[in-house]
């Protein structure tokens, strides 16, 4: 896990920071994540609605009707924008900087009838710079590639209008080592195909389409870059705005009180997943969610609307 310092937008990259964003983007080049073998298996995989039960709290929050604009930041091959456009009617911006995914994403769209709700544009995230604030901003397991990942949190950030929301997915810390260990001590003694096989075994929900079964094992497991985090850290990051935590993954988007007993609960993560990947055969690669609001004029700042 890092801890990185948010610096102003004006700074440009460190030479390493730079080294890391080519790297990725040579690495999605090659096969972007999520990625299905034909726009006619994702369009199929998006009217089935994934986002109901895989994101609950963000279905409910769409369903309110309190949500017209969504920013997507790293929307890749567009399955969450397109499935947000049909599903929920809302209008969506969806950023990401490998044109291969932007262009499948458009064409999953055209097959859907989504274009006109849908608008998909090839952008770095930090040169990227919205218009009007948006209801809703939206980044899954994006931030923790860049090499800046607080920094990243801090830029997408600002385009969240006052009253609305952001909803962010990072690789678990404690979750997430238990998982790499063991799939880079299967790479070392069996070869990368080895460790494939047994991902595929794992990950059953995208094992049935070779293309996409690869492209989640290659993002999963041999990206050449990730860092790690915790509730309690991004719960630091939203302490510093005018932000506050209104549901997470990490007790299962249920209600709570005191948010220092989701700290204690997140550290029983490393033992789930070790039980999951290592006995049961259940596939836990170390990923959390969480959702924020902002406060309304007037109610600005730290510790702000916090419950």
């Amino acid at each position: 896990m890092t801890n990185e310092v948010p610096r102003d937008k004006s700074d440009t990259p460190t030479s390493q920071e730079a080294r890391i964003g080519e790297e990725v983007r040579a690495f999605y080049a090659t096969m972007p994540f999520n990625f299905h073998g034909s726009v006619e298996v994702a369009v199929e995989s998006i009217r089935a609605n994934q986002v109901r039960e895989t994101y609950p709290d963000l279905h409910a929050l769409l369903e309110s009707g309190s949500v017209g604009s969504v920013l997507e930041i790293g929307c890749g091959a567009g399955w969450l924008a397109n499935s947000l456009a049909l599903h929920y009617g809302v209008r969506v911006t969806a950023v990401d900087f490998c044109g291969q995914a932007v262009e499948r994403a458009r064409e999953v769209a055209g097959a859907l009838g989504t274009a006109g709700q849908a608008e998909f544009i090839e952008c770095d995230l930090f040169e990227y710079e919205h218009g009007a604030p948006v209801d809703l901003v939206i980044s899954l397991g994006v931030l923790h590639v860049t090499g800046r990942c607080e920094e990243a949190f801090h830029h997408v950030r600002q385009f969240v209008g006052e009253g609305k929301y952001i909803y962010i997915g990072l690789y678990h810390e404690p979750g997430r080592r238990v998982f790499l260990d063991m799939f880079h001590a299967i790479i070392e003694s069996e070869g990368e195909e080895a460790a494939f096989r047994r991902y595929r075994d794992l990950d059953v929900l995208h094992a049935a389409d070779e293309t996409m079964a690869r492209s989640w094992f290659r993002d999963q497991v041999i990206h050449p870059h990730e860092t790690l985090h915790t509730l309690r850290e991004t719960c630091g990051w939203l302490a510093a705005t005018d932000l506050s935590l209104r549901s997470t993954s990490v007790n299962r988007f249920a209600p709570f009180g005191d948010v220092t007993e989701l700290f204690e609960l997140e550290l029983e993560f490393a033992e789930l997943s070790r039980k999951a990947n290592c006995e049961e055969g259940r596939f836990f690669p170390g990923f959390f969610t969480f959702l924020a609001v902002r406060a309304l004029s007037g109610l600005s700042g730290p510790g702000a609307q916090t419950r």
